[in-house]
């Protein structure tokens, strides 16, 4: 029966010297339960005696940029408790041309150290049989090439004992230090690999001695099988390094009792395949000759996501007060900005190392501009949004000019940016709420209506308003960029109802006070309806012109994002986290 094991990320830990916070995007479920598939395939006594021990490889997909390097490094640190463990980042030791020396001294290094056996231990000596190998390589290397890869003179070599288990007289060098015995092992048997007559017996006995070593770490430690041996990195890596380590985990480490799991952007991967073995080859079938199977994380959240790796601080209103920058909507949490920045991000459908780029050049936007500047972070970040898609849409849109001629039938029609994010954006995306919590209040104490020439007091209360990302993009946007169907009945025709004829003697905010008070009056034994709908698109739009972000002109939305597009995330696989 399989090892229970339930993992808890809830809070942040430490390993290797670098912080990793508590998991933010819910996915230590996904490594508990892939401990527990991947060790019943590794070893499980249920099995006949011959096939207890198995080998696996799991290929774990997720695109760059979505937390897979957190995932990995959590979950491999955290069970170590319970089995032994090898981790290896590909793409800090792609400068090497051997792969196989590359796993050799990580699964030595990080075996000897979880037994806690010093480099002297023998139970992490070089088995005896690699001894045989090393005098089969050193005729053919030579004694000067010998010595200069593998670090021993072959006399010493030939001169050992095939049974001296302990190795001592040949521990260190001529100069008397200790020689890195694993890097010997890995040498030579990559030379007798190259050997057609010598490649079954080094492998053989490859596979054997690293089953010796997980052994030693079950025994001493009281840890069980399987051994899992984790990947990281590997669509990073140059294509040649990348395809070499696929080789050498197929055809040297398919050893009972190891599982493997190698992390991937699947994608980026057969891309590395191709540039190997061409652009006609079929990659994703030769990728599936190495894994039993896939499992691809799911996208993350990503308003859980962003908050681990956006600089979310500068969207705070104490942040932005210093600056004596003003955003729309504003909101004194930080976090409730970049939920909105994500509403918007997930209604254009970016991928999320995308998403990081975007929110990354809205910070970096706010940051840069002018004392007393102004900016609707919507307007921007959907700007970046298309950008990033189309550029020629962009410019369009930026230009003042949009307009696209459709056939409808014999005749043809106008359709404007109103009408076209209705079909731009999925429909499920149109009813995402945006929000602001503000009170009223503070900014209108009282308003005039028009009927009877009186004021009345602000009936509205504090809370948080929500409005429809589709109606801002509708309303607020589209007439921002000139691009508005006509007789479009939003809040833009100001003024309340048409019967009244105070309507033409409206300012825009008079207009809007108005209207507001049509909605209070039609909604008012619903409060939660005066929050929502279009009395909290009202107040957004009664902000976007008492505070003149009506005055941003094209021109200046083109310059913000323009400057900010060339700026892309070229982080590791992700910050420190909490992820497909």
């Amino acid at each position: 029966m399989v090892k229970q094991i339930e993992l808890d990320w809830s809070e942040g830990k430490v390993i290797d010297d670098e912080y990793f916070p508590e998991d933010k995007l819910g996915r230590v479920k996904y490594a508990t339960f892939l401990t527990k598939l991947l060790a019943s395939q590794g070893f499980d006594k249920s099995r006949q005696n011959a096939d207890q021990k198995r080998n696996y490889v799991l290929n774990l997909n997720s695109e760059w940029g979505s937390g897979k390097s957190y995932f990995l490094k959590r979950w491999s640190e955290d069970i170590k408790e319970h089995y032994p463990v090898v981790y290896v980042d590909a793409w800090k030791k792609d400068y090497s041309d051997d792969p196989l020396m590359t796993v050799i001294s990580s699964i030595i290094e990080q075996l000897r150290k979880q037994a806690g056996k010093d480099k002297e231990s023998p139970e992490f000596k070089v088995p005896r049989k690699l001894i045989g190998l090393l005098k089969a390589a050193a005729p053919g290397i030579g004694r000067g090439l010998f010595k200069r890869y593998v670090g021993i003179d072959p006399v010493m070599i030939m001169n050992a004992d095939d049974d001296n288990e302990s190795l001592g007289e040949i521990s260190t060098d001529e100069n008397g230090k200790p020689i890195d015995m694993s890097f010997a092992a890995s040498e030579a048997v990559k030379y007798l690999i190259d050997e057609h007559d010598a490649k079954s017996a080094a492998i053989e006995s490859l596979k054997k001695s690293v089953f010796e070593w997980v052994g030693a770490v079950v025994s001493l430690k009281k840890k069980e099988l399987p051994a899992f041996i984790f990947i990281d990195e590997l669509d990073r890596c140059r294509p040649s390094y990348a395809v070499e380590m696929l080789e050498t985990i197929k055809h040297i480490f398919d050893i009972k009792g190891v599982v493997f799991v190698i992390a991937t952007d699947t994608e980026q991967l057969q891309h590395a395949v191709k540039a190997v073995y061409g652009e006609g080859f079929n990659a994703n079938m030769y990728l599936g000759r190495f894994f039993n199977s896939r499992y691809s994380l799911k996208s993350p959240n990503l308003e859980n996501f962003l908050e681990v790796h956006s600089d979310a601080s500068k969207l705070s209103g104490d942040y932005l007060r210093d600056l004596n920058i003003e955003i729309l909507p504003f909101n004194e949490d930080a976090k409730i900005t970049l939920r909105n920045i994500s509403i918007v991000l997930n209604a254009f459908k970016v991928s999320a190392r995308t998403a990081i780029q975007i929110a990354d050049r809205v910070v970096a936007t706010i940051s840069s501009m002018p004392r007393g500047s102004k900016v609707d972070i919507l307007m921007l970040t959907v700007l970046l949004c298309i950008k990033e898609k189309d550029s020629t849409l962009f410019d369009e849109i930026v230009s003042g000019k949009f307009e696209k001629v459709v056939q409808n039938g014999d005749s043809t029609k106008k359709i404007y940016l109103d009408k076209f994010f209705e079909t731009y954006l999925l429909e499920k995306e149109h009813k995402r709420y945006i929000e602001m919590i503000f009170s009223p209040q503070e900014y209108v104490q009282e308003h005039k209506v028009y009927t009877c020439q009186n004021m009345i007091a602000n009936p509205y209360l504090s809370g948080t308003y929500r409005f429809y990302l589709i109606d801002y993009l509708q309303d607020v946007f589209s007439s921002h960029f000139n691009s508005k169907s006509a007789g479009f009945a939003g809040v833009f025709s100001l003024g309340g109802n048409d019967n009244n004829r105070y309507k033409n003697e409206q300012t825009p905010l008079e207009g809007i006070y108005s209207s507001l008070r049509d909605e209070f009056n039609h909604n008012r034994h619903d409060t939660e309806s005066q929050m929502v709908g279009k009395a909290a698109l009202l107040w957004m739009q009664f902000f976007y012109i008492k505070n003149k972000f009506d005055s941003i002109d094209m021109d200046e939305y083109k310059d913000f994002v323009e400057l900010a597009s060339p700026l892309d995330w070229m982080g590791k696989d992700e910050l420190p986290e909490e992820t497909d």
